[in-house]
């Protein structure tokens, strides 16, 4: 296959992770919310300026429009993520940091124009009703919800809210039977550790997706339950983790090292230096460690891999981080809406402030392109000066980006709508993967080739026009969504360890 075919794939998942790691450029200094002191002769002409606007401006003005406007207009010639958050928007915005939200406990997608349930959270208010995965939910407060249009945000409208607040559902299931459900709404939690196993051996994985209020408990946890298995060795996966609470780093990266080990340190032109070490012995001393990083990888994250690499106490491998040294504290406005504002830097023991260049005539937003046009995320990464100070954690051992995996022609099929509710209706047809160990199913599913086969006549009308490796591509992506389905969405990233050119050269640095 041609390597500039892969192009699109590789952006794709780049911009995935990049846009991603956007909702949690918060680096919140020990979870610690600024005072609100105003100094009314200080900001009298712009009170003026706003409420003459407003009241005498040619046209109407909305004063909440204007004054978020202003806001932003300031902000953005201060930093990149100094930030405004609506009232409106501050809980959604908050909740993967949070860790939970009120909801009913399912996992959801809109199949033939249907809610239809994929999985159902355990110990949630519709696993104790005996909702089931493939149900379908066809009414919401008896208003019709099924063939209308209904998009993701409907959904979430309508059967999120406060915790104890009650929903009326109507269901209908697979056998046809249509049942009513007055459910309560509970705290569904927000995982942040997406996956934890043992691959090989003695070696564990795992991999945290963010640095949440509850990151550091699932972390542990992880460890002490692989531990337990036998683990030795770690690779801890850090890939499109766009970092999170100052805190939870800490904790985190306290469990690799030994005691008054200097962690990270903050410090601003109104915040006093304060430094970060290493407490109570950890759960992962002495066991070789490898942190997986990319250009998403950010902020809290690259303290942890800053906290590691400048302790020599693990190795960093993959491409060069994101490059996010600041540090946001929240402040919370009289109309509840949310100013972030960057109010100190971190440092890595070695005294170096990961944070990328910004400012004026620096195209902040498009670094990650300008990396994909230079090669430093596909080549060697000995081709440029680690002299000159480019942001980011560069790694001690390059992992270039896979480039090879699909052809652009199955781009085109797998990343569609269309094929997302094959693998669903795959799935229906099929509902047995006939084992329930994750692994066991890497090794012995089959793929019904025929049903594959049916499905790309009909859609594409050129079935021997796909070469073995692209069948075989296919037969993997439909593999890895119905693992989703017949256990858990962590399922589709322990499957996905098998074919991670990273974790192979993990595996065999740790084999070295």
């Amino acid at each position: 296959m041609k390597k500039n075919s892969q192009i699109p794939l590789f952006i794709l998942v780049l911009f995935i992770g990049f846009f991603s790691s956007l909702t949690y450029w918060i680096g919140i200094n020990q979870g610690k919310v600024l005072s609100l002191e105003i100094d009314q002769n200080r900001w009298s002409s712009i009170n003026v300026v706003l409420d003459n606007l407003v009241n005498n401006y040619v046209d109407s003005l909305d004063f909440y429009e204007l004054s978020e406007n202003s806001i932003n207009n300031i902000l953005k010639d201060l930093d990149p993520h100094s930030s405004f958050i609506p009232a409106k928007k501050r809980l959604s915005v908050n909740e993967s940091l949070v860790g939970h939200f009120g909801g009913i406990g399912i996992r959801f997608m809109i199949y033939n124009d249907t809610l239809t349930i994929v999985d159902v959270i355990e110990g949630g208010p519709s696993k104790l009703a005996g909702l089931k995965k493939r149900d379908r939910i066809i009414k919401i407060e008896g208003e019709n919800f099924a063939g209308i249009g209904i998009k993701n945000e409907d959904v979430l409208k309508r059967l999120k809210g406060k915790v104890g607040s009650e929903v009326n559902i109507t269901v209908l299931n697979p056998k046809n039977n249509i049942v009513k459900h007055k459910l309560l709404r509970g705290s569904i939690p927000l995982k942040s550790l997406s996956a934890s196993t043992i691959i090989k051996n003695n070696i564990g994985y795992i991999k945290l997706s963010s640095f949440s209020n509850s990151s550091y408990l699932e972390f542990k946890n992880a460890i002490v339950k692989l531990k337990n298995q036998g683990m030795k060795k770690l690779i801890f996966d850090l890939r499109f983790n766009g970092g999170g609470y100052l805190h939870q780093a800490i904790n985190i990266s306290d469990e690799f090292l030994k005691k008054d080990q200097l962690i990270v340190y903050t410090e601003g032109a109104h915040s006093k230096k304060r430094s970060f070490y290493s407490k109570s012995k950890g759960l992962f001393e002495d066991g070789e460690l490898i942190i997986l990083v990319n250009s998403s990888t950010a902020s809290a994250s690259e303290i942890v891999s800053g906290a590691i690499q400048d302790n020599k106490r693990g190795k960093i491998l993959g491409r060069r981080t994101f490059g996010k040294g600041l540090v946001q504290q929240p402040l919370i406005l009289p109309d509840s809406s949310e100013l972030r504002i960057t109010t100190s830097r971190y440092y890595t023991p070695s005294g170096k402030c990961i944070q990328k260049p910004y400012g004026k005539n620096i195209d902040y937003d498009n670094d990650i392109l300008k990396r994909i046009e230079s090669g430093e995320l596909t080549q060697n990464d000995s081709i440029f000066d680690k002299n000159i100070f480019k942001g980011g954690i560069l790694p001690d051992v390059y992992s270039p980006i896979d480039t090879l995996g699909y052809s652009e022609a199955i781009n085109n099929i797998i990343y569609t709508r269309k094929w997302r509710d094959f693998c669903f209706s795959y799935f229906e047809k099929f509902p047995n993967p006939k084992t329930s160990d994750t692994k066991d199913y890497y090794h012995n599913f089959k793929v019904e080739i025929k049903e594959l086969e049916n499905y790309l006549e009909q859609n594409y009308k050129k079935i021997k026009s796909f070469t073995p490796i692209e069948i075989s591509d296919l037969k993997w992506s439909l593999m890895v969504e119905l693992s989703s389905y017949y256990y858990s969405d962590q399922s589709r990233y322990i499957l996905n360890i098998f074919r991670d050119n990273d974790v192979k050269k993990a595996i065999e640095e740790m084999s070295n």
